[in-house]
């Protein structure tokens, strides 16, 4: 059984898609489709009306038009009144995510975005110019995230710049110091009355992020690192995490399962349809099913049973036999333990899906 209580479910829809194709992308590739208003009012019509076998429905819930960037369809603003209409009161929530294709594109964009409140904007770096356009699979990334931390900060919006470490960028990690005190954040940041955050991020290893597995840093590459970087971001270099063969030598003898889980009940509809809980990497081992081939009911029923092997494993498999079966004690790439579970339950996924299991 999965621990969904009946009390509140979110539900993204990727109504248009994603102009990115990031490489850390926990979220993947999927393809961008065109859902119209209509389609996405049937689709939260149909998690609205659902009940069980008792007749219970949900209590509140909350309808998103996006799942992998924010506010890419052009009608933006209607759609943010659409959520706000079809949520339960109050339900309807911006997060502290904005699209930054479309800050460095639409002059307004960010005007508006602070008139609803947003204090702060993540930013996405892997590096300076060749490798953010590389990381993000898109000419003139990097140029986009420039005009975006600028746009945030004419309207008052902090930008909270993220760096994803890979072994292509350890030799340009001056350059990307630099660039911050160029810019002035901190104190331009302070002069809006806010704080400007950084923070060194791993990636992790599901996804389209399992595809670049070669260059995650390793226990050697924290000496590249220039101290003052570390000492200036949010979490130094915690979230990179610590080398597999030490994180191996806790978690080994844990008998416990895995049970990754998100911060709230969240369902996500892809372009064709397909639904998977917001818990792990959208795979073929989590997914829930079609909405218009399996329908509501059978959906609803393997989320709220944790019925998708993603699930039960996630929820019934020890972290020893995946450790010892997926860990490398020579390893010294690394990890923090999560990362090091979503790897194990996306390796057993892959090997499920050949028929290994």
């Amino acid at each position: 059984m999965s621990n969904f209580d009946m009390s509140y479910l979110g539900v993204m829809v990727d109504m248009a898609g994603c102009p990115n194709r990031c490489r850390h992308c926990w979220l993947g590739s999927h393809r961008n489709g065109n859902i119209t208003i209509d389609e996405f009012k049937n689709i939260a019509a149909q998690f609205r009306n659902w009940h069980d076998e008792e007749g219970r429905g949900i209590a509140e819930m909350s309808f998103f038009s996006w799942w992998r960037e924010p506010d890419y369809r052009d009608d933006y603003r209607e759609l943010w009144l659409l959520e706000q209409e079809l949520s339960s009161p109050g339900k309807a929530e911006r997060f502290e995510l904005l699209s930054t294709w479309r800050l460095a594109r639409d002059e307004s964009y960010a005007k508006w975005a602070a008139e609803l409140g947003t204090k702060a904007c993540q930013i996405t770096f892997f590096g300076m110019e060749e490798n953010t356009n590389w990381g993000m699979c898109r000419k003139g990334a990097f140029r986009d995230q420039i005009i975006a931390t600028e746009r945030c900060l004419a309207v008052g919006i902090a930008p909270r710049w993220q760096l994803f470490i890979t072994k292509r960028c350890l030799n340009e990690l001056d350059d990307f110091l630099k660039m911050i005190y160029d810019l002035k954040l901190f104190e331009r940041c302070e002069e809006i009355g806010k704080k400007f955050e950084v923070f060194i991020g791993g990636i992790s290893p599901e996804g389209n992020g399992y595809g670049i597995e070669d260059l995650r840093p390793e226990e050697d590459d924290l000496c590249l690192i220039p101290d003052e970087l570390i000492s200036i971001t949010r979490e130094g270099t915690d979230l990179l995490g610590q080398p597999e063969y030490r994180v191996l030598e806790e978690i080994m003898e844990c008998n416990t399962p895995p049970n990754i889980s998100a911060n709230m009940p969240c369902l996500a509809v892809n372009a064709d349809y397909d639904v998977y809980p917001n818990i792990a990497e959208p795979a073929e081992w989590w997914k829930l099913g079609n909405l218009k081939t399996d329908g509501i009911q059978e959906i609803m029923r393997n989320y709220r049973d944790g019925r998708t092997p993603g699930m039960r494993i996630n929820g019934t498999i020890p972290v020893s036999e995946l450790a010892k079966k997926y860990g490398d004690l020579k390893s010294k790439k690394l990890y923090t333990k999560g990362d090091l579970f979503t790897r194990f339950i996306h390796q057993w996924g892959m090997e499920h899906i050949k028929g290994g299991r």
